[in-house]
């Protein structure tokens, strides 16, 4: 494979310090999938109250000078970073989600790769990573580690319940598909295993735990036979479009491994990926179809924060932001 599923990538810094391992790790994506790399440093408005006494001319002076100095030490960076891959600079000046997304849409980038800003992803909530990956179009890469690493295992997890509304069912498949296809390219790129997870369940342990409703056993343990071959049914049905789309020859040297767990979903996705020593988990950041804005789903949002790798989070077919570009 000549090429990955990347073609534009924008990466975004949230400041000046400890930069060089997140460009390094930029740079690898780009180059292993032969894409354009455009990194963005973006910085905070200053507020109107900056200076004790400020008139408005002094106030745009202040914010220009700001960029230019910014972008300054963005253009000596990249000529430092840029030796073996050019790499384009933009300076952006406002709240840092909104921004991006706009330039998403407006340079028709196909990938954004940033560092958490916490270190690690458990205080997601409010954040401006939560922002990207609920209203970001293209898919988000979030990377946790301080340090460049190699990908060796990457997982895909997926979600292949499709008991849900007639209208969501294609949307759904075909996110399933497109998890499925990322993490695979990103494994054969990287050398690296690709592990597919998907947890199911009957009926949620909580409920039968404390004995909210009763439920046959010969009955629970036939539904989950049933859940089981049919989710299996899927997932082989997956593969074998992903192996039409890359070939035998890259199919073999994928070797996917499967993990199809019983149990809930919210825990066992990132106990599992754990169990893989993923570097990387690639999922949907899906929730409610149709709704704006609201595409982080409970599932998504615990796992994410339980994870310590990089998280690839990818939005439905047809999803449109709710950012006013």
């Amino acid at each position: 494979m000549s090429k990955g599923r990347f073609s534009n990538i924008l990466c975004i810094l949230h400041d000046t310090h400890d930069q060089d391992p997140l460009i390094a790790q930029a740079m690898h994506v780009a180059r292993v999938h032969q894409a354009s790399l455009t990194v963005m440093l973006s910085l905070d408005a200053l507020p109107p109250n900056a200076q004790m006494v400020m008139q408005s001319f002094e106030y745009l002076e202040s914010q220009s000078t700001m960029a230019q100095s910014a972008q300054t030490w963005l253009d000596t960076k990249i000529a430092q970073w840029g030796d073996e891959l050019p790499i384009m600079g933009v300076v952006a000046i406002g709240e840092l989600f909104l921004e991006a997304v706009k330039y998403v849409v407006t340079h028709n980038i196909d990938l954004v790769i940033k560092r958490s800003q916490h270190g690690i992803l458990n205080n997601l909530t409010g954040s401006d990573d939560r922002h990207m990956l609920r209203k970001c179009p293209c898919p988000v890469w979030i990377v946790q580690q301080k340090k460049e690493k190699k990908y060796s295992q990457i997982v895909a997890a997926v979600d292949v319940n499709y008991h849900y509304p007639t209208h969501e069912i294609a949307i759904r498949k075909q996110l399933a598909l497109d998890i499925l296809n990322y993490a695979a390219h990103i494994a054969l790129l990287e050398h690296a295993q690709l592990h597919i997870v998907h947890v199911y369940d009957s009926v949620p342990e909580n409920i039968l735990r404390n004995g909210f409703i009763s439920v046959n056993e010969n009955v629970l343990q036939q539904n989950l036979q049933a859940i089981h071959e049919e989710r299996e049914t899927e997932i082989m049905r997956l593969l074998g479009i992903l192996q039409l789309d890359i070939g035998e020859e890259q199919y073999k040297q994928l070797a996917p491994c499967l993990h199809l767990i019983k149990g809930y979903p919210r825990r066992e996705i990132a106990k599992t990926s754990k169990q893989c020593q993923a570097d990387a988990v690639v999922m949907g950041t899906l929730s409610r179809l149709g709704v704006p804005g609201y595409i982080m789903g409970g599932t998504a949002e615990e796992t994410i924060v339980q994870l310590d790798c990089a998280v690839i989070g990818l939005k439905p077919e047809g999803f449109v932001t709710p950012v006013d570009v």
